[in-house]
């Protein structure tokens, strides 16, 4: 399977179970029958670790608390 961050599968603040559950499912599809790994720009798993890394931060933001430093990293570089 891919690489996921340790700060992107640890960290579920403001996700849902259901989400969370999801994200992992479309993952691991993706990365047995997904296409062979890609630019980031196309690649559908770093678009969903992209997007699961906003979404954490919008949840930090929404609690009040701090995100990490590793994800607010992954937020500006997409």
């Amino acid at each position: 399977m891919g690489f996921v961050p340790a700060a992107l599968s640890d960290d579920h603040t403001g996700l849902s179970r259901w989400y969370r559950i999801r994200w992992t499912v479309l993952y691991t599809v993706l990365s047995i029958f997904g296409p062979a790994d890609r630019q980031t720009g196309i690649d559908p798993r770093a678009q969903l670790r992209q997007e699961r890394a906003r979404l954490t931060v919008a949840g930090h933001r929404d609690a009040g608390t701090e995100p990490s430093a590793e994800l607010l990293r992954m937020v500006e570089s997409g």
